[in-house]
């Protein structure tokens, strides 16, 4: 792996562009594409949104790679969206963690990602790993 590159964001859900949900707007003027990617692990949904549970043995989760212009302001903005209290994580939905991203040009590079970290209990499995193909194929959810 590369060394940690703090300026990079890995999205599943929906922050990612593909997801066509209003949330991406975060990203929108203080952030540009890299590319695209995928992290080993599960993704599951959750109410409206849904979440990564990183996993050696999971499948490619899908997503894409931004570099956030001004990190330290945006990932404020960012860690409210996703529900990550740096003051107190343990406590927090999720976790904003390095992982690994295997870039579709067969690259890795580290970036930051939302983690989830509650029980699983009644979680559906995103089995293909894909939240933007996930919204086509269920026209009962809800992308928010």
């Amino acid at each position: 792996m590369n060394d940690p590159v703090p300026n990079l964001l890995f999205t599943y859900g929906t922050l990612r562009r593909a997801a066509g949900n209003a949330a991406h707007r975060l990203l929108a003027d203080s952030a540009e594409l890299v590319g695209y990617g995928a992290v080993q692990g599960r993704l599951y949904q959750a109410t409206g949104f849904p979440v990564l549970v990183p996993d050696p043995q999971g499948v490619a989760v899908t997503g894409e790679v931004y570099r956030v212009f001004a990190p330290q302001a945006m990932f404020v903005r960012l860690d409210q969206y996703e529900g990550f209290d740096a003051a107190s994580p343990d406590t927090s939905e999720f976790r904003r963690d390095l992982v690994s991203v295997t870039m579709n040009d067969g690259r890795t590079v580290t970036a930051w990602a939302y983690i989830y970290q509650r029980q699983l209990f009644d979680l559906q499995p995103i089995p293909h790993g894909d939240y933007a193909k996930y919204l086509g194929e269920d026209p009962g959810s809800s992308g928010a």
